[in-house]
């Protein structure tokens, strides 16, 4: 009879390594890295702050994962065409932080025009 073979479930999809849109400061890798090892990712943000203090190769590592994990909605894209968007998405990223930082700087420091040449 048929009636005793127990029912299984789908097998579940691989977990792939990502670079994670929810949880990211940056680029989103220490997020990524945090959902695929089931850690918080304040816990790998902090592993590799330390390791960029202590050593600084966290930073070299941090960029080569920028380049080859995908980001989550480039899963499916050709390699070329997602290490291209990551690195269209990098130059953004960094452009609004240095905008950002350039804001706060003349905020805290005042707006001063730089020094022209005189009359």
């Amino acid at each position: 009879m048929v009636d005793n073979i127990p029912e299984t479930a789908p097998p579940a999809a691989p977990k792939r390594l990502v670079r994670s849109r929810g949880q990211r400061l940056f680029l989103g890798i220490c997020g990524g890295l945090g959902e695929y090892f089931d850690i918080d990712p304040t816990v790998v943000r902090l592993i590799f702050a330390l390791g960029a203090l202590v050593g600084g190769a966290s930073i070299a590592v941090y960029a080569v994962l920028a380049l080859i994990m995908p980001a989550e909605e480039s899963v499916d894209l050709d390699p070329r065409a997602a290490a291209q968007e990551t690195l269209n998405e990098a130059s953004t990223e960094v452009r609004r932080l240095a905008d950002a930082t350039a804001t706060r700087a003349r905020s805290l420091f005042g707006r001063g025009d730089p020094p022209g040449p005189s009359a």
